[in-house]
């Protein structure tokens, strides 16, 4: 049977769906486009001219900016840290993160870590400080990445995420894949697949870029809230650099795939590091063909099963066959014996009434010369009180018989 794949919505429609609404941005006090001739003669209130500058500030948009963390102190009111020029170890960039939005990063940051953070300038008009207020964290550079993944991959340890493996279910049906539906992946899965008669179900994402780890997310919650779509849940990506496979080392998609209700197999191509992602599923192929053939395996039993199985039915009901024969060749052999041994009895039995009969048989006594008297009513005369003169008898001889007439009684 071939399988068949059922494809999803692309990311690009479901980015739509799920796009954030612009942030609305707060309208002035200060009149503008204001010319430079009326801003020498304007005089502002402190309060005002801080807007006013937050406002130049912030115009051309979201800035990019790049640097070593220093200084990094999480706090529940936000995040803050300092961001410091490489190149000539004197630039200071003062940074603050709402809490939020740091929960969104999805890895852990420390001083050390080069990072490409992006935000808009801002003055904070409670203490006119001038700070740089960060709206996303991007990981560069190697060595930053590598402690990132060592300082989640402890954290998640620690909580345990890593120690549940759950088996897959027997006779795979319907397979449910998140990956990218360009590149050699989904064709090297689907090519490796036995034919089964499988069922995909598949969801495409962007597998590297800022949009990934929302995509991954997503597609997640998408087969858990349609559970009958998918025995088993498939996450693949071909290889790639420890910075091309950071979407699989966040922290946000790690806890995603752990709440899956439904078995996930990772395979995210690695060599040295695995993937945090690949971790904490429940299988860890390396490749997309080693997916597969592993849930090929899920029908491994019934394919080496059922010959077996099919072997020792027919050898079963064989020897119930042969053991009715004996059974019943037992039986006939039985009433057989059984039968003759009744005879047996019975003419044995017969025999012994036969001679009994002929002993008490009054034509033997009759042989032996005794008669047998009888009176005119035929009751044979067994007492001489019963009868009369002149009275008729008969009496009966082993051969022959003959009339008397009674002339004289003797009782005694």
């Amino acid at each position: 049977m071939n399988n068949v794949l059922s494809l999803f919505p692309d990311f690009e429609k479901e980015e739509k769906i799920n796009k954030k609404k612009p942030v609305k941005k707060r309208k002035s006090k200060i009149i503008a486009p204001l010319e430079h001739s009326s801003l020498e003669k304007r005089v502002f209130s402190v309060g005002d001219f801080l807007e006013f500058i937050n406002e130049l500030l912030q115009a051309p948009g979201e800035f990019f900016v790049q640097g070593e963390i220093t200084e990094f102190k999480p706090h529940p009111a936000g995040i803050f840290f300092s961001l410091k020029d490489k190149k000539d170890g004197e630039g200071i960039l003062q940074c603050y993160m709402n809490p939020y939005a740091y929960r969104g990063v999805g890895f852990l940051v420390e001083d050390g870590m080069e990072v490409k953070i992006s935000g808009a300038p801002s003055i904070y008009k409670a203490k006119g400080r001038f700070s740089f207020v960060v709206h996303n964290i991007e990981l560069t550079g190697e060595g930053s990445l590598k402690k990132s993944y060592e300082l989640l991959k402890k954290k998640l340890e620690s909580e345990g995420l890593f120690e549940r493996k759950r088996t897959l279910p027997e006779f795979v049906e319907n397979i449910a894949v998140i990956s990218s539906k360009t590149g050699a992946v989904i064709d090297d899965f689907r090519k490796n697949l036995a034919l089964l008669g499988f069922k995909i179900h598949f969801y495409d994402i962007r597998v590297e870029g800022s949009q990934a780890v929302g995509n991954i997310i997503n597609g997640i919650k998408f087969f858990n809230q349609r559970e009958l779509l998918a025995d088993v849940l498939v996450i693949i990506r071909g290889g790639g650099s420890l910075e091309d496979l950071q979407p699989f080392n966040n922290e946000l998609v790690a806890r995603e795939i752990f709440a899956s209700k439904i078995p996930t197999i990772c395979g995210i191509g690695h060599d040295r590091d695995i993937p945090i992602a690949c971790l904490v599923g429940d299988y860890a192929p390396s490749t997309p063909t080693a997916c597969a053939v592993l849930i090929n395996k899920s029908w491994e039993k019934l394919q080496t099963d059922v010959p077996r199985m099919t072997q020792g039915l027919i050898y079963g009901f064989s020897n119930i066959l042969n053991n009715c024969e004996s059974f019943l060749r037992n039986i006939p052999s039985q009433l057989i014996n059984s039968l003759e041994f009744t005879l047996k009895n019975l003419s044995a039995k017969i025999e012994n009434y036969d001679k009994y009969i002929v002993s008490v048989s009054p034509e033997r006594n009759l042989k032996l010369g005794y008669s047998i008297v009888t009176s005119d009513s035929g009751k044979v005369v067994k007492n001489a009180e019963s009868l009369k003169i002149n009275e008729e008898i008969k009496t009966k001889l082993y051969k022959g018989s003959f009339l008397s007439q009674i002339k004289k009684i003797n009782e005694q």
